[in-house]
């Protein structure tokens, strides 16, 4: 069977999202470090070498999986105060963590303690998203600071959630976050 450019084209974005949605459902079950190529390409059914095709390393397929899930978050809020925006972002990653369900946010957490590129990269996305926000309103020094802290408590936020299995409710405590210490941190 003869393949012409868009058939190969077809052929090659069908590949990636099968290998996204692999490593979407194992890494969710199985965290990042209990994950390898081999494992995402076997079930998503495609060669190690498609894989590589698309994502330089699993690494690298981490960035792509963060960006699906929270750049249309992120997309969201580009008007609006500076309060309104960073409360929103916050508000909304929030359920989109929470609507993978408690185990996989635990899983993820444990990741993160140990240092996993996950961890690392969501972090790291989440201060970069929160101080885009702020560098509309402060110069890059105080953006910078300000992310940082906020990153804090969000992510304070989520390991109580974790860490309490749910009992205490991450959605509760970015709203009380948001209504009460954004805005003395912003000011």
């Amino acid at each position: 069977m003869k393949y012409d450019n868009t058939t190969r084209a077809l052929r090659s974005a069908d590949n990636k999202r099968k290998i996204l949605d692999a490593a979407f459902a194992i890494m969710e079950e199985r965290g990042f470090d209990g994950v390898s190529v081999g494992d995402i390409t076997a079930a998503a059914g495609v060669s190690k070498g498609a894989f590589y095709i698309h994502f330089e390393s699993k690494e690298d397929l981490v960035d792509e999986m963060i960006n699906l899930r929270f750049d249309p978050i992120k997309s969201r809020f580009s008007s609006g105060g500076a309060v309104e925006r960073v409360a929103g972002f916050l508000r909304e990653s929030v359920a989109e963590i929470e609507s993978a369900g408690l185990k996989v946010a635990q899983k993820w957490f444990s990741d993160s303690v140990r240092s996993t590129a996950y961890g690392r990269k969501k972090l790291k996305y989440d201060e970069d998203c929160v101080r885009e926000i702020l560098c509309d309103f402060y110069d890059s020094a105080a953006a910078e600071a300000k992310a940082g802290s906020i990153a804090a408590f969000y992510y304070g936020i989520l390991v109580l959630w974790c860490f309490t299995d749910g009992e205490k409710s991450a959605k509760d405590g970015i709203e009380e976050f948001n209504a009460e210490l954004l805005p003395k941190i912003l000011a």
